[in-house]
């Protein structure tokens, strides 16, 4: 799924001048499920220039307007909305009466990044590897804290099977909701452990503050080339981390759905977006089409569900 170079190459010479072929029509908004500052958002602006350059039309961006936040809109081409794996994937597989279908209350459009999830320590513990992790671990049972961001998110998964797969007891400090109050917390030595998204966790890490011990994605990525991923330190259940994609309303043309899925192959075939995506440790990994979108989401779900029933993690 992720675009190629030549692609890339095509795209921009293909649609070089599309901006240009569009007469000028009503504003589109861009909605996004998390606040400005979040991984998912941050991507959302990058791209929003290309997107509006593609479809003629300028887009205003709307944060953090939850995962619900496109349910009930016309389906008539003016609304896109990003969202990620926990409310698209995790949430609806696991929780029996959860208000969201992705594949029937939305339609999916494409993944736009993969964004992988990094487990850092505060560095005054000294720990600077994953083996040295087990070992405090075994030696001090239960006294290293950590904060999975959010009783419902992608890192408590994460977590819980970590600590299974490498017999690691640690206590749960839930007092701090979202990934920018536990990088407050952490940063100030308040917490030992954390799990969330890499652009978060990259100037914590450039600081000193903190050490990375292992990522969850499927290969080692270029911001921390020496850190192993989860497979390689052997949760071969945490093949991926986060993901972010765009979806429309339901009630959406296909003719609509086909636009806005050859929007992102403009917007992500500029040279600049990408390096600016990339500098922030994600991935530009686009879908081959809607439905393969649809597939992926569908996959992604019945993951996470096996490792919630595998580990026993209550979500409710």
């Amino acid at each position: 799924m992720r675009i190629n170079a030549c692609r890339l190459l095509v795209l921009a010479a293909l649609f070089g001048t599309i901006g240009g072929a569009y007469a000028q029509q009503d504003p589109m908004t861009f909605m996004t499920t998390f606040r400005a500052e979040g991984s998912s958002s941050r991507t959302a602006q990058i791209i929003a220039p290309k997107l509006a350059e593609y479809f003629g039309r300028s887009i205003g961006l709307s944060f953090g307007k939850g995962s619900h936040g496109a349910l009930g809109i016309p389906g008539d081409g003016s609304t896109i909305f990003i969202s990620t794996v926990g409310a698209m994937a995790l949430l609806p597989s696991v929780i029996d009466d959860y208000d969201l279908d992705p594949l029937t209350d939305l339609r999916p459009v494409s993944l736009l990044t993969e964004t992988p999830d990094v487990l850092i320590v505060h560095s005054s513990l000294g720990i600077n590897t994953i083996d040295e992790l087990v070992a405090h671990a075994q030696q001090n049972p239960g006294a290293l804290t950590y904060s999975y961001i959010a009783p419902r998110s992608i890192h408590r998964v994460e977590f819980s099977a970590l600590f299974a797969e490498l017999g690691i007891e640690a206590t749960p400090d839930v007092s701090f909701t979202g990934s920018v109050a536990a990088m407050e917390a952490i940063g100030n030595g308040d917490i030992d452990l954390v799990i969330t998204t890499s652009p978060y966790v990259a100037p914590l890490v450039d600081s000193g503050a903190a050490v990375a011990l292992a990522v969850a994605h499927h290969e080692r990525i270029p911001l921390l080339p020496g850190v192993p991923t989860m497979q390689e330190i052997g949760v071969a259940s945490i093949p991926r981390g986060s993901w972010a994609g765009l979806f429309v309303p339901a009630g959406t043309s296909d003719e609509d759905v086909q636009k806005a899925f050859e929007a992102v192959e403009y917007a992500m075939s500029d040279p600049d977006a990408v390096r600016r995506i990339s500098e922030l440790g994600m991935v530009v990994s686009l879908s081959e089409s809607p439905a393969a979108f649809a597939e992926f989401i569908t996959a992604e779900g019945q993951r996470l569900k096996s490792a919630v029933e595998r580990y026993e993690i209550d979500i409710e």
